[in-house]
């Protein structure tokens, strides 16, 4: 009698899902032996390459298996129905870079389903992730990656290159716009790269919360720039703002471990296979996938090749303006990389003149596709804060295009809680460092540096702070040596204020004095500037 499933397979599937496939081997008479586990290090789904054995027929194959989580939602939104409907769209594109299912999914306890897929290429082995080639390229060995393959610069990008023009010209087809009624407002552009994540329980629901202000203040910009989570709530631009998206097929989770390229025996960048279409759309915003893909790279490479600021600076306006952008000041192998996607987007969007149109969507999915990485445990908390700034200086591009669509301030509320806000970021900015001092000596330093952050998020905590400070045997700072704009009244010419407009802080410089500087920036002082500048 046959052993339908192999001990060394059966060890780590759970009991629901071994019972089941157990059952369902048994009354087919096929047998699963493991070849291998395909866990990249970031799923818990499990996945593996198998040889199946069907007794009654007296043969074998090798496919491969997995157990996607249950959907959140509709049992339709499984991993299983969508791939179905990426394969059964996609024609030709699918019999050439889309693997096949073997069988109906077999279902197991707790809303799951066992699923049985056909090779991608014939032969596994040929194959090996995007990301292994990216690590080649740049001379970085993992464990298990094949030290005998090589890869340059052109040929990473070319690959890359390669993917963006088939998901755009091959798969989706021709641009395709929604209009009338059938538009997206901006939060419902936000919504279909976000999903549920600004939700409470959410991945940026925490984020929400702490920038809750129409506008945000980072330390590396000269001036507040449009609160990317505002924009995605639809409190930054008026509801007339209804944009026609250019929609059609898109895998939805594009990125350099879900796109397998042909290694063996040689590189070839034109020979490409994409898994995990989970998020498979058949009218999904065509901008997300290859922004999607450039913005992961970035993330996997921060920490070895872009820890400057000044090539950070600079790679954020490339990625605004791949045409125009300091393209130099960035490693070549990356401004390669946004080459290759950039032109091979331009030249599938460009025969339809809507390439005004793609450039203003991809802003949007800058700042929406940047925002899901501030949510994963996967980047750097280091750097978030590029991510943040990304977000914000893509939107601040977008709502440059749209000067007029910008919503209006609206309430007597509203307006009460802006003049509120800046008056105690400046009492904090004024006072900070005595603060923190007297902080530290009750034990209570974290806190301080809390303030700080909620005051550069634009959060209004003037109750909070009063409250504080008077807990640390301060006094009320809104009644200190040095007011601020409502508490003194105007400003005498030699007054200093916020060089970045945050707060309403305005001091005199005391004579043969320092400058003032602002203490908010957490990396550094800044000197705030004369008023009559």
């Amino acid at each position: 009698m046959p052993v339908y499933i192999d001990p060394n397979f059966a060890q780590r599937l759970d009991s629901e899902v071994l019972s089941a496939l157990s059952d369902w081997a048994e009354l087919h008479n096929r047998s699963y032996r493991l070849e291998r586990w395909l866990d990249n290090g970031r799923s818990r789904q499990p996945v593996a390459y198998v040889a199946e054995t069907d007794h009654a027929a007296r043969s074998s194959r090798r496919l491969i298996m997995k157990v996607p989580d249950p959907p959140a939602g509709p049992i339709r939104d499984l991993e299983y129905g969508r791939h179905s409907a990426a394969v059964l769209h996609g024609g030709d594109f699918s019999k050439s870079h889309l693997s096949t299912y073997a069988y109906d999914a077999v279902p197991c306890p707790g809303r799951r389903w066992i699923t049985f897929q056909y090779v991608v290429g014939q032969n596994l082995e040929s194959t090996e992730p995007l990301t292994v080639l990216l690590r080649r390229m740049l001379g970085v060995t993992q464990e298990g990656d094949d030290d005998r393959i090589e890869c340059d610069p052109e040929t990473f990008a070319r690959a890359c290159g390669n993917v963006v023009a088939g998901v755009l010209g091959e798969w989706a087809g021709k641009p395709y716009l929604l209009e009338g009624p059938n538009g997206w407002t901006v939060p419902e552009f936000f919504r279909r790269h976000l999903f549920d994540q600004l939700e409470p329980g959410g991945r940026l629901y925490e984020w929400l919360s702490r920038y809750a202000g129409d506008e945000i203040v980072l330390s590396d910009e000269p001036s507040p720039l449009p609160n990317p989570f505002a924009v995605a709530q639809g409190r930054y631009f008026s509801d007339s703002l209804v944009l026609r998206p250019i929609v059609g097929k898109s895998h939805g989770d594009l990125h350099t471990d879900n796109a397998l390229i042909k290694v063996r025996p040689t590189v070839d960048p034109s020979a490409y296979y994409l898994i995990d279409t989970a998020l498979y759309e058949a009218e999904g915003p065509l901008t997300r996938d290859p922004t999607h893909m450039v913005l992961y790279i970035i993330a996997r490479v921060m920490p070895m090749a872009l820890d400057s600021p000044v090539i950070q600076s600079r790679l954020i306006e490339l990625l605004l303006d791949p045409v125009s952008g300091p393209r130099h000041h960035v490693p070549s192998w990356l401004w390669l990389v946004i080459d290759e996607t950039e032109r091979a987007a331009n030249e599938w969007i460009g025969p339809s003149g809507f390439a005004p149109l793609w450039e203003q969507q991809r802003w949007l999915s800058l700042a929406a596709c940047a925002m899901l990485f501030l949510g994963r445990t996967s980047t750097r908390e280091q750097d978030k804060p590029w991510f943040l700034r990304l977000a914000a200086r893509a939107v601040a591009k977008f709502a440059d295009a749209h000067p007029d669509k910008r919503a209006a301030i609206s309430g007597h509320a509203n307006r009460h809680q802006a003049t509120s806000a800046r008056e105690w970021v400046g009492w904090l900015c004024r006072d900070l460092p005595a603060v923190i001092e007297a902080a530290r000596e009750v034990g209570r330093e974290d806190e301080a540096e809390r303030f700080r952050a909620d005051a550069l998020s634009g959060l209004d905590r003037s109750a909070e702070y009063r409250d504080f400070v008077r807990k640390i045997g301060g006094p009320d700072p809104g009644h200190g040596r040095l007011g601020t704009r409502g508490s003194e009244g105007w400003a005498e010419p030699d007054e200093y204020v916020c060089p970045a407009d945050r707060c309403a802080r305005r001091e005199r410089r005391p004579p043969s004095g320092k400058i003032p500087e602002c203490h908010l920036e957490p990396t550094g002082r800044r000197r705030l500037k004369s008023s009559l500048d």
